[in-house]
């Protein structure tokens, strides 16, 4: 699996689980104007191991925004809960594709107000997909 096909795989997923996909540096997420979204950092390589055949890891940065300036604190609290049941379910789903060996590593942060002039909150995932190619 190459960086190409790992963005696609997780572009499919982004619009599965309801989420609008964009492929932004995190200093641009300020650019997004239609939430939910998902917004995939260009993803980094971690390792490689072999010359023509082996293992490829790369450093995976996702964020799920949501608008939330109006929400109440309980009603925040539960979308957050929601959307990292998502992060959760993108990255098993992620695991499960032929060409990826292995998700570690995964961390979810939740934020408030982060990103956007919107009001977002969002969910911050950071794991290392180890592929081969």
């Amino acid at each position: 699996m190459n960086c190409a096909q790992l963005e696609s795989a997780l572009r499919d997923l982004s619009s599965s689980g309801g989420y609008s996909f964009h492929l932004l540096h995190q200093n641009r997420i300020s650019e997004v104007k239609t939430l939910p979204a998902m917004v995939l950092e260009p993803p980094t390589v971690a390792s490689v191991d072999g010359k023509r055949h082996g293992r490829i890891s790369y450093n995976v940065t996702l964020h799920l925004l949501n608008p939330g300036a109006r929400l109440s604190a309980p009603q925040r609290m539960a979308l957050l809960d929601r959307m990292e049941s998502d992060v959760l379910e993108m990255f098993a789903s992620l695991s499960n594709d032929e060409r990826v060996i292995a998700v570690e590593e995964l961390g979810i942060t939740p934020r408030e107000f982060a990103f956007t002039t919107h009001g977002d909150i969002s969910q911050t995932a950071r794991a290392k997909v180890v592929t081969y190619f």
